[in-house]
């Protein structure tokens, strides 16, 4: 599993490149946007890496477009977002449109509310958008869509099973993207996101880990998919060769094997293990190659 920082870079990489579409994404309409850089330290402090703040021009009516993109539904959300709003507000004298994307899972509060009574007063009446993917029905999407945001596209309602929806994307990128650097971020971020849904092994199958190996903006997330898939595939492969050679499986080498991240000792690892005859040979071969 991917850590919430990782997802967070993904985010962060596709809200600055491809903020035009994201905010037509939400409103529904072509709108002007301009990105907002807020080097003020209270904001810095407060806001999260995963926030997508906008400067928005909408028919002449400005405003500042907040975005908060959710893993999965949170019930502290309302009240954080309230705190950005008001923080934002008054950092830059405009009104703030909040929104919520919830990448996973379903809060039925479509449209949020949240509000403070304190005896006979209502304090504050706080009210943001809420979008849950997985309640979004995505088939024009996934064909007709912005291409930029394909990545969400495996997170919302589809008609065709899962190995088509990525094909689909895939097939999208090298037809529709011209710049090498923007489909690598793509193929990125549609293999990150949509292993919150789909199984690790598929994704592999049809995206093939070699198209993000050289992304170095995303050097967290590769390593994890290097180690944690690619990794995993040659470990069991190490024990499945045992196993037949030897007639043992214990579970000590998976343990052992798992933490390894270099992917090439894993390979001299196999390449030991299928001339071993006994898990004895396989020991002394594997102390030789990990002495520690």
């Amino acid at each position: 599993m991917m850590s919430l920082a990782e997802y967070d870079l993904i985010i962060k990489a596709l809200a600055g490149r491809y903020s035009q579409q994201i905010a037509a994404f939400v409103r529904g309409i072509e709108v002007s946007v301009e990105a907002v850089r807020d080097a003020d330290k209270e904001a810095v402090a407060v806001q999260r890496s995963s926030d997508v703040l906008y400067k928005i021009n909408e028919d002449g009516y400005e405003y500042i477009m907040l975005v908060e993109f959710q893993a999965r539904p949170d019930k502290e959300m309302p009240r954080r977002l309230l705190e950005y709003v008001a923080m934002h507000h008054r950092r830059h004298q405009r009104p703030v449109y909040p929104v919520v994307i919830n990448l996973t899972g379903s809060d039925r509060r479509q449209d949020g509310r949240y509000a403070i009574d304190c005896l006979e007063l209502t304090v504050v009446e706080f009210n943001y958008r809420q979008l849950n993917l997985q309640d979004m029905p995505g088939q024009d999407f996934l064909y007709k869509g912005p291409v930029e945001l394909l990545p969400l596209a495996p997170l919302m309602k589809q008609e065709d099973p899962p190995e088509a929806v990525l094909e689909t994307c895939a097939r999208r990128f090298d037809e529709e993207v011209e710049s090498d650097s923007d489909r690598d971020v793509l193929y990125v971020a549609l293999a990150a996101l949509s292993s919150l849904r789909f199984p690790k092994d598929l994704i592999l199958k049809v995206l093939e880990v070699i198209k993000i190996e050289n992304l170095p903006l995303f050097d967290g997330i590769r390593e994890e998919w290097k180690a944690k898939y690619l990794g995993e595939g040659i470990v069991e492969s190490i024990i499945e060769t045992l196993e037949e050679n030897t007639g043992q499986r214990p579970n000590w080498i998976k343990e052992s094997l798992s933490a390894v991240n270099d992917k090439d000792l894993l390979k001299r690892i196999l390449r030991r293990a299928v001339k071993s005859k006994t898990m004895e040979e396989f020991e002394i071969a594997l102390k030789e190659l990990m002495p520690n």
